[in-house]
């Protein structure tokens, strides 16, 4: 009931989380593999989780049976893995397929793909490399669905008084798309934020005189929701995100966030007033 500030995920929480690959840019072939682009970051994401690997594994067409070896999932940033085709290793390259920024972070030359990338984040898709040790090998612009109530829950709550954050990984482009599409001040949104400055940037609110409430639905945002006064997770949400909030939306219907709140905040005021009118009736009652 004294939530000051509501901060929102972008995938899952204000989008669908219903990824598609809407274009895809090949720049070059690694040597010695019978595995097409998209059949290679298809290998690459499909262990993972997160919806925009699940996207990229969904897009590409049944390929030889290559494998991976030392798969790991970097937290926030993509995944990387050496390939293997019955259980022999067929590459020396380290592949990544994850975001650009940590792509660049490994050493990789992202000028080859600079005008695709502007082109699409400006449209608001979110825009993943494939790169074989330090070469890069061609990017993906994935798109999601804005979730049908956003715009008005964003309304509902500057109604409120309850200014709305975006706290997002994506690149400054996407999210300035998004905000814009949802009624998000500029001034309120964080991107290229990694899993854990999510949680220290929802740590530092109170510092400006801010309760805050925060929104998620993946493994990234459970410190986040952890460390907000008020944690809220989707119905869909994983296991992690749902252990570490609040309150869970079963029906992953967001438009009851500005419910919830004004439930408590009734609450409060009920609350005040009964205590006021106790204290009073006994002021006058005693004597």
């Amino acid at each position: 009931g004294r939530i000051t500030a509501v901060l929102f995920d972008k995938t899952g929480t204000l989008t669908k989380g219903q990824a598609a690959v809407a274009a895809a840019l090949e720049l070059t072939k690694p040597k010695g593999l019978a595995l097409d682009f998209s059949q290679l970051a298809s290998c690459l994401a499909r262990p993972s989780l997160h919806p925009l690997s699940q996207a990229v594994a969904r897009a590409a067409e049944t390929g030889p049976a290559y494998a991976t070896a030392d798969w790991q999932e970097r937290r926030g940033a993509g995944v990387e893995a050496k390939l293997t085709f019955r259980g022999a290793l067929v590459h020396d390259a380290l592949f990544r397929l994850g975001s650009l920024n940590w792509l660049k972070e490994s050493g990789v030359d992202l000028r080859s793909a600079a005008s695709f990338t502007a082109e699409w984040t400006a449209r608001g898709a979110s825009v993943l490399g494939l790169a074989a040790d330090t070469r890069l090998l061609g990017v993906f612009a994935l798109r999601d669905e804005i979730k049908s109530g956003a715009v008005e829950l964003i309304r509902q709550l500057e109604n409120r008084r309850l200014p709305a954050f975006l706290i997002t990984g994506d690149n400054s482009l996407t999210a300035a798309a998004i905000a814009e599409a949802v009624g998000i001040d500029p001034a309120r949104v964080f991107a290229e934020v990694r899993p854990e400055a999510k949680a220290r940037l929802v740590e530092q609110l109170p510092r400006q005189g801010h309760r805050s409430a925060f929104v998620g639905d993946g493994i990234n945002d459970g410190p986040a929701l952890e460390q907000a006064d008020l944690g809220i997770a989707v119905s869909r949400a994983s296991d992690v995100a749902r252990e570490a909030a609040d309150i869970i939306l079963l029906n992953s219907d967001i438009q009851a966030i500005p419910e919830a709140l004004g439930l408590a905040q009734a609450t409060l005021r009920t609350i005040k007033q009964n205590l006021f009118w106790a204290f009073f009736y006994n002021a006058l009652g005693v004597p």
